[in-house]
Order: structure tokens, then C-alpha cells, then sequence
């Protein structure tokens, strides 16, 4: 059945008006000016043919119609706002579902988890590190970390921290020239992530290592761990890897130079305005914001 309803903006501030008594206190409650909830009802009412308020000079006093109007509108509100309290608290119950990649699971998120705890106990998250683009359209996650030059898709497209990248080496190789450490150890390969080296070496106006010598790993967090040990020397990415560097178990061997990508967080629609949605991709951007400045 096709329902006529007219605007449910100006019902709702019909509604305050009515239960509050008055246009003035109607918009001290919905942050709005009196004019606008003035001129809401008087819309209302010309497209209703019948007036809701008396107006006289010592106050307003509702119509019958307004009487019967308000009655059945309040009814309504209350009954919206439990339903939608109902929806958000089973959801928000349920926890949030983020997809990400390991080596931003392992290096960065998953020690930073018990501080996530601490600071916000009430967020409970389900972490999935399978590589393969999800859709969060088709309801299986909530949230998910990209690395993007831009917002390319459906979700809300959250900015959470500018990407560089930097050529790492284990500490034994510290203060050694690029060159003089390539020349002791091989470059390490990401085979997913091939164009890293020809970025960064465009960006520094130098020739990047040859991409059929070296040493390939599917994974970056792989090829870090090898760089750990002594294996070669890789592209590291911050802020993801901003510990690994500060802790010393990584050197840089040059500067860390803009990949013109940066990290993302992307959420089914409507997400970020809900309260677990907005905490957890604010926490997010401070935390990536400060490592950043490390």
C-alpha cells in the first residue's frame, strides 16, 4: 500500500512543538531557531488545510486536529526511536568486522590491541586478514583498511594517514649508504606490491634495484622479517612499520619519501555515525598520526 506522509522534518518539529508547548522551547530541544519551526508548521499546515495552533497573544493551544495529529505523531517517534535503539544496540552487541592486510594486522594493529581495551572497552572487534578485496555491501564486514591514492568504490572513505616508504636493512648494516648495503645484500621483492621500489627510486631521482635479481616473498610482512635477519634490504612502510625502525630492529638507509598512497578506512554506510563506528576510526587516526611523528 502507497503511504502519503508528509515531511517527517517538519512532523518531528510539529511534535516538540506540541509537547513542549511552545515553537521557542521546541527549538531549544532540536538546536534549531524559532522561525524554523515556525515556518516548518505553517508549511505543514497549508499542505494539511487545517490549522494545528491556536495563536492568540498569551500562547499557543493545540486544535482538535493538532490534539489528535500530536497524539498519533509522539506514538510514531517513540516507536522509531526504539526500533532504531534495538537495531544499533544488536549491531553494535555483535562487535565490529574489519578486513585488513596481515602485515598492517601483525605490525601494527594487533600490538596496539590491549590499548584499544583499555581505552575503550566497550569495542569488540573481529579482525580478518584474508587478501582479497571484500565488499562490504554484502554484509560480511563492517569496516575495512585500504591503501589508496584516493576513495575508489562503495563505503564511506575515512583519511587515516599519508604512506612513505623507506629502504630498511637489519642494524648491522646501519649507517651504511644504500648502495655500499645492496652491494653486501640483495633487494627484497614484494611480488604484490612490485611498483614499491620503482616509486620510491623515481621519487628520489635514483635507479631502483633490478627487479629480476633479489629475493621475492608474497607478503611484506615476510620480506620484513627476512630484512630483520639479515636477508636483503626491502621497503618498509610507514607509519605501519614506524616501530619496527624505532625499536631499532629495522635501519633506514635513506629517507622516507611520499608514495602518493595513503591509508584508509573504509565502512558500510552510516557506520561512522554511529558511537562504536566514530570511536574506533577516530582512535585509528590518532594512533597512525603518532606514529607517524615518530
Amino acid at each position: 500500500m502507497l503511504h502519503k506522509l508528509y515531511p517527517l522534518s517538519a512532523l518531528r518539529l510539529f511534535e516538540a512543538a506540541g509537547r513542549r508547548g511552545g515553537f521557542t522551547a521546541a527549538a531549544e530541544e532540536l538546536g534549531v531557531t524559532p522561525s524554523a519551526v515556525s515556518h516548518a508548521i505553517r508549511s505543514l499546515e497549508d499542505r494539511l488545510g487545517i490549522p494545528l495552533f491556536h495563536r492568540a497573544p498569551g500562547g499557543l493551544k493545540l486544535t482538535e486536529a493538532g490534539v489528535e495529529l500530536l497524539d498519533e505523531t509522539s506514538r510514531a517517534m517513540q516507536g522509531l526511536s526504539r526500533v532504531v535503539e534495538r537495531i544499533t544496540r544488536s549491531r553494535s552487541s555483535a562487535g565490529l568486522t574489519l578486513s585488513t592486510g596481515p602485515t598492517f594486522a601483525s605490525r601494527w594493529l594487533v600490538p596496539r590491541l590491549a590499548a584499544l581495551r583499555r581505552r575503550h572497552p566497550r569495542i569488540s572487534i573481529s579482525i580478518s586478514t584474508e587478501r582479497h578485496w571484500v565488499d562490504l555491501a554484502d554484509g560480511d564486514f563492517d569496516l575495512a583498511i585500504r591503501v589508496a591514492r584516493e576513495p575508489s568504490g562503495a563505503g564511506e572513505w575515512f583519511h587515516l594517514a599519508q604512506e612513505r616508504l623507506v629502504p630498511v636493512a637489519a642494524k648491522a648494516l646501519a649507517g651504511l649508504p644504500l648502495a655500499d648495503a645492496l652491494r653486501r645484500v640483495p633487494a627484497i621483492h614484494v611480488t604484490g606490491l612490485r611498483e614499491d621500489w620503482h616509486s620510491w627510486a623515481t621519487a628520489r631521482q635514483i635507479a631502483p634495484p633490478d627487479p629480476a635479481k633479489g629475493v621475492r616473498f608474497d607478503t611484506a610482512h615476510l620480506a620484513l622479517e627476512a630484512v630483520a635477519e639479515g636477508a636483503g634490504v626491502a621497503l618498509a612502510r610507514l607509519p605501519v612499520c614506524a616501530a619496527d625502525i624505532s625499536s631499532g630492529r629495522l635501519v633506514m638507509l635513506d629517507e622516507p619519501t611520499l608514495s602518493g598512497s595513503a591509508y584508509w578506512l573504509v565502512a558500510r554506510p552510516g557506520l561512522l555515525r554511529q558511537p562504536d563506528g566514530r570511536i574506533f576510526a577516530q582512535w585509528l587516526k590518532e594512533e597512525l598520526s603518532e606514529a607517524a611523528a615518530c
